[in-house]
């Protein structure tokens, strides 16, 4: 949606732009450095709005190339982290088996010892 306000702007912009020029069609004389030119008025105000153009889309196509690029490299760290993760939290799953398991046979080996006092004792 805000692409479209910017579109419409940059039209009502350029619709602006050409009434200024046609409204001012007279000859005008340009000199740079040793050259010299009488051309159109209308001609160097399109010409110059031409540039200007083109000079702004090509310092918004760097930026957003350099976004792109940002997002792509931002995306595979996620990717990365992600993975670890997966990794750690996978990690965590086994010591807490392992754990467990640890905790099991103890009790068990307990079980056992307490087994064999009540034997001794009875006897």
């Amino acid at each position: 949606m805000k692409g479209q306000y910017y579109t419409i702007l940059a039209l009502i912009f350029a619709v602006i732009v050409a009434i200024f020029a046609i409204s001012n069609a007279g000859p005008v004389d340009i000199s740079f450095l040793y050259w010299h030119y009488s051309i159109s008025q209308a001609l160097v105000i399109l010409l110059s709005a031409a540039i200007g153009a083109i000079i702004v889309g090509t310092i918004g196509l760097f930026g957003q190339i350099r976004y792109s690029v940002t997002i792509r490299g931002l995306n595979n760290r996620i990717k990365e982290l992600e993975k670890e993760k997966e990794e750690l939290n996978q990690k965590v799953i086994e010591l807490q088996n392992y754990k467990l398991a640890e905790e099991k046979t103890k009790e068990q080996s307990d079980a056992k010892e307490e087994a064999r006092e009540k034997g001794t004792q009875t006897l």
